[in-house]
């Protein structure tokens, strides 16, 4: 029996690395005695001063001290929270670079996870990849009297006060501040409030319009779900005490928020108010103007979002009818609806759904119908003697479940679109899709999320 091999370096240990590669994180890797260790924000071609922050059975974890040599592709980070927020995480490498780096990633995942090595186009990029991310969601704590509102400092719970984010929306960061200085004020003048209970808030989220240049604000209550009676938050002093809320974040914001809505999770979704002005948000992927509930799917890059279902239509094959799974508030489906003679979008979200009937109705699109249930249930539909000739995946970050895939492969469409967020999901899927007949033919990357680790792609497998 071979002995796990005693790793040559120990936690708090400093050393020096040279950084061949960046991994799937964006986290630069090297190697110590034949031992690699991962340093964030070390980049290949540098040769660094690390100190060892956690070792394991194959690997350490390092955090960079200095750098001996620097990478001409290094760059400064536009965000002064870059070093510490987890929310970015190759700012320090320059845009260019972060392209071609995560095109490699998917070309390497796709040929050792999937054994595929199709055609995959360069990925599309942002002329301006800043300032795009049109959702926020803060954390909201107490420090003594102080009010903190920001993002978690990465591997932690400790908030970070931030007052500006430049992968934002402009409006996301004025009402992040809004909410500090509402929230503040609220503590100053809230009376009977105690120490176990001082906030009646632990987090917000914040979706601002391209078009609208206007906000929803979501407040999710700290409370625990048991100390609210659900059918009766419309009368509680919970609800009041929201208000009150509202009202001074109302005051606050130099471009008030479209509505803010009180969010109580629980067991059945949970359930919101509305606390002030409207409970939805209005946003445009021309040529089509969208509908949004607070907590239905939208994406978070609405100028990139059109890129990517233009590439999606374009793959299309102009099908008879098409299924669009996981359609969310009918994005996508509205787009396929110009090339597809029927559209069909599933989906298990109600709210989306509703959302995505409405969106239909006012684009005055007649030939997309909306379906509120899971996407395993497909082949009860299929019996029903609608066979596409597409079907488009766009599944959630875990990718999708195998009952699904089967269903898929029995309904044996001549394309499958599968737009994917992560490398490593698809991968998986498009494997169990080879062993049923299904030859991975183009990848196109659309680069959703600058500055991030992450990357979109949209790919086409057709039935031989």
């Amino acid at each position: 029996m071979v002995k796990d091999r005693k790793a040559p370096c120990a936690q708090g240990q400093v050393i020096e690395l040279e950084i061949t590669d960046l991994n799937h994180r964006g986290e630069g890797v090297g190697k110590t005695g034949g031992f690699i260790v991962f340093v964030p924000q070390a980049l290949p071609g540098e040769i660094v001063k690390a100190e060892i922050s956690a070792v394991r059975k194959s690997f350490a974890g390092a955090e960079l001290i200095s750098r001996k040599q620097q990478s001409p592709h290094r760059t400064n980070p536009a965000c002064a929270y870059y070093p510490d927020c987890g929310g970015c995480q190759v700012q320090h490498l320059t845009y260019e670079k972060q392209l071609a780096w995560k095109h490699e990633k998917v070309a390497e995942t796709l040929r050792r996870i999937a054994s595929a090595e199709p055609d995959i186009k360069p990925v599309l990029g942002m002329s301006d990849p800043w300032s795009y991310r049109n959702k926020a969601q803060i954390h909201i704590g107490l420090a003594g009297e102080h009010v903190t509102t920001g993002f978690y400092q990465k591997q932690s719970h400790r908030i970070i006060d931030i007052t500006d984010c430049p992968v934002q929306h402009p409006q996301n960061a004025e009402m992040i501040n809004a909410i500090r200085q509402a929230a503040q004020e609220y503590v100053k003048n809230e009376s009977g409030r105690t120490a176990e209970d001082p906030l009646p808030v632990n987090k917000a989220t914040i979706r601002s319009s391209f078009s609208t240049s206007k906000s929803l604000i979501t407040l999710t209550v700290s409370a625990p779900e048991e100390t609210c009676d659900l059918n009766t938050l419309e009368t509680s002093s919970l609800k009041n005490k929201m208000k009150k809320l509202a009202d001074l974040i109302n005051e606050e914001a130099k471009n008030p928020p479209a509505g803010i809505i009180l969010y109580q999770p629980g067991k059945k979704g949970g359930q919101q108010i509305t606390l002030t002005g409207q409970s939805y948000l209005e946003e445009d992927i021309s040529p089509f103007h969208y509908r949004i509930s607070p907590r239905s799917f939208f994406q978070v890059n609405p100028k990139q979002a059109k890129t990517l279902y233009e590439q999606a239509a374009l793959l299309s094959g102009r099908p008879n009818t098409a299924y669009d799974l996981y359609c969310g508030t009918g994005n996508f489906a509205l787009y396929l609806s110009k090339a597809a003679e029927q559209v069909i979008g599933i989906d298990s979200d109600n709210s989306a759904i509703k959302d995505a009937r409405e969106n239909a109705k006012f684009n005055k699109i007649s030939n997309v119908q909306f379906i509120n249930t899971r996407a395993e249930e497909l082949p009860s539909m299929l019996m029903k003697g609608k066979h596409p000739k597409t079907i488009f995946l766009n599944p959630p970050r875990q990718g999708c479940a195998p009952a699904l895939l089967d269903a898929i492969i029995k309904a044996k469409p001549e394309r499958i679109v599968y737009i994917s967020c992560d490398p490593a999901t698809l991968a998986r899927d498009v494997s169990r899709l080879q062993q049923s007949k299904y030859a991975l033919k183009i990848v196109q990357p659309v680069d959703m999320f600058p500055h991030t680790s992450h990357i979109e792609n949209v790919t086409l497998l057709e039935r031989f």
